[in-house]
């Protein structure tokens, strides 16, 4: 059965993808500018050679804008790879197929060791995997469209480690190592509801017995090593350096109203999906469990904290302001409802279909939810038919992207507007004070001699080049950020440099013609952390190579 479940998800899977594929476009909203731009500096880093990406000297302006140290990206890379063979319309939608199948897996293997049942399973699958929210994600925002994938299995792993086989720590370890590669937020969100999961426990089972703290303990510390290079850059660049991050606030809730009654729309979007909905009103009255209670009501709880009724307020100041839109619990309020859909659903079915009748219902169900997928990204594909192509722009343009449709002939235009949302992101807070700071920025201005300069950036991964002509010995600041392991070189000989007000590369030119050349050269733990990180790796999947032998036995 799990063969023919998997093909009936990657049927879904295609056909859903080869629906928005068709339009040979794409929506540049919300966050795409932002990652777009991270992915094509990834591309053209490993077309000229180089795997490592670690400032963006080809993208964000040519600003030297550090956004890949501290925001994870090496789950971009297949989209990257497919650059080399693919269009770049069709090379994101190959990447966005390979996503959705991933979660559709990773979703009916998860439900599979957790109920041991196919049926319930492949619906638990199907809904999760092709859920609103989730399809709106796989539109622009896609940190969190890449950490909804492997919920399924984190949240597996937290049930192993606190009330099933304790001995299956590794899924713990390898799920929170794969939301890390993800997106940092998500592990963020993710350890809230481990909280309160650990003290659901504690209350239930009045305590915790020594062995599962230690199989806690133990997918914590291996987990920590599996996501070394994520982490280190933090203490290398990050910390005390003044740099900001993405600004704490929760900037918007919703109505319980709203919640409500746009569940009931088949569009995408921020909401739940009908079925989710008749779930909340319904699943109190077969829920006999105390296991299912507590889904039940994890599942509420995430869908009151998306509310304005939740006091938000309260944490101003706080950490739990970095989660911004409350809206993002969503994917939560989904992975615990579906459960409980996925079990009641199945159990309902299954007592009136047997034998080819399985069959029928089983590809019944998996055309029900690919129409209904289908129906919800209708929208998306009516804004293709009808938003204009995004037009050309100077290349040190100082407006913001604007929501356009991107075609394979004007797919590069993007790269020339401001990054609407993340543009200033990780860079030293000196360089945000002022919209001329940020401005010039991206106009590529250096001062120099108390004159403005508009120089044209010289670029190789990692690096940006500029020629400097001075009339007499001074001080040349470049639009270029300078972090903790910038290096600069002037005339290919290494020089001093120091941070300006703008938090830029300011250095001393002697009189003439200079080539002013500024890098990035990673610290030697951070190398180390990929060493450790492989071998982390390695060991796991040794362990886990003998673990299956032994458990065979």
């Amino acid at each position: 059965m799990n063969l023919l479940y998997l093909g009936l998800l990657l049927f879904v899977t295609l056909l859903t993808t080869l629906y928005l594929a068709s339009s040979k476009a794409i929506f540049a909203f919300s966050d795409w500018t932002f990652h777009a731009a991270r992915v094509e500096e990834i591309y053209l880093n490993l077309k000229s050679g180089s795997f490592f990406t670690f400032i963006a000297a080809r993208t964000f302006h040519n600003t030297g804008a550090a956004s890949f140290l501290f925001y994870p990206y090496i789950l971009f890379y297949p989209w990257a790879f497919l650059r080399f063979i693919l269009s770049p319309v069709n090379a994101f939608y190959a990447w966005y197929a390979l996503v959705t199948f991933a979660t559709a897996t990773i979703s009916y293997f998860s439900m599979k060791a957790y109920s041991k049942k196919s049926l319930a399973s492949f619906i638990f699958s199907l809904v999760y995997t092709f859920a609103p929210y989730r399809l709106y994600l796989g539109g622009a925002v896609f940190g969190e469209y890449l950490a909804v994938t492997f919920l399924p299995l984190l949240f597996l792993g937290i049930y192993e480690v606190l009330w099933g086989d304790k001995k299956k720590w590794y899924l713990l370890a390898i799920s929170g190592a794969l939301v890390a590669y993800a997106h940092i937020l998500s592990v963020f969100l993710s350890l809230e509801f481990a909280v309160i999961l650990f003290i659901i426990k504690l209350i239930t089972s009045r305590g915790i017995s020594k062995d599962r703290i230690k199989s806690l303990l133990l997918s914590a510390g291996v987990c920590v090593f599996l996501v070394l290079p994520v982490i280190v850059p933090f203490f290398t660049d990050f910390i005390g350096q003044g740099l900001s991050s993405a600004k704490p606030s929760i900037s918007y809730t919703m109505g319980p109203r709203y919640l409500l009654l746009n569940s009931f729309s088949a569009q995408k979007g921020w909401k739940l999906s009908f079925m989710l909905m008749l779930t909340i009103l319904t699943a109190w009255a077969f829920i006999k469990s105390r296991r299912n209670w507590i889904i039940y009501g994890l599942g509420l709880f995430a869908c009151f904290l998306t509310t304005r009724y939740f006091p938000w307020k309260l944490t101003a100041g706080t950490p739990f302001e970095m989660v911004q839109l409350t809206a993002r619990y969503l994917s939560y309020a989904s992975l615990f409802l579906t459960i409980l859909f996925a079990l009641g659903s199945s159990s309902v079915l299954e007592e009136h279909v047997t034998g080819r009748k399985k069959l029928a219902l089983s590809c019944s169900l998996a055309v029900f939810m690919a129409l209904f997928s289908l129906n919800s990204l209708s929208v998306y594909r009516d804004t293709l038919k009808h938003v204009q192509d995004m037009p050309k722009t100077s290349a040190n343009s100082t407006q913001p992207a604007p929501f356009k449709r991107l075609r394979d002939y004007n797919y590069y235009n993007q790269f020339n507007y401001k990054i609407l949302f993340g543009a200033f992101d990780y860079m030293p807070k000196s360089s945000l004070t002022s919209v001329q700071k940020q401005n010039s920025l991206l106009m590529h201005q250096a001062y120099l001699n108390g004159k403005t300069l508009t120089l044209s950036p010289l670029i190789k991964a990692n690096q940006i080049s500029y020629q400097v002509k001075s009339e007499k010995a001074a001080d040349v600041d470049l639009p270029v950020i300078a972090y903790k392991h910038t290096t600069v070189s002037v005339n290919g000989q290494k020089h001093a440099f120091r941070r300006g007000n703008r938090g830029t590369v300011v250095v001393g030119l002697k009189r003439g013609q200079n080539t002013v050349t500024v890098g990035y050269k990673a610290s030697p733990v951070f190398y180390l952390s990929i060493f450790i990180s492989i071998l982390s790796w390695l060991a796991l999947l040794i362990y886990l190579v003998k673990f299956k032998a032994k458990y065979a036995q």
